[in-house]
């Protein structure tokens, strides 16, 4: 039974689709980037809270909605030492 002209067109749109999407790395790259100086090891932990890798410090903000201005340092822990409670600087 020989493949008709139909078969032949959808299977070369899917071969298609598939070189674009494998050569799409090639093409437009992924963008990475990395944050240098103060801020180099600042993660954030959600939308208000933010952790520093080489310090152990934690930071909460009060506020939970992007357009709020004025946000404010609600509590900042200190992580000294894995399997020991955080170390808690309250600010008002």
């Amino acid at each position: 039974m020989r493949p008709d002209l139909y078969t032949k067109i959808v299977l070369t749109v899917i071969m298609l689709a598939l070189i674009l999407i494998g050569c799409n790395q090639y093409v437009h790259p992924a963008m990475t980037a990395q944050a240098q100086g103060a801020f180099a090891d600042v993660q954030a932990i959600d939308t208000t809270s933010f952790s520093d890798r080489r310090t152990g410090d934690i930071w909460a903000y009060s506020g939970r909605t992007p357009d709020e201005k004025g946000m404010s340092l609600l509590i900042h822990y200190r992580l000294m030492k894995l399997g020991q409670p955080l170390a808690i600087e309250y600010s008002r």
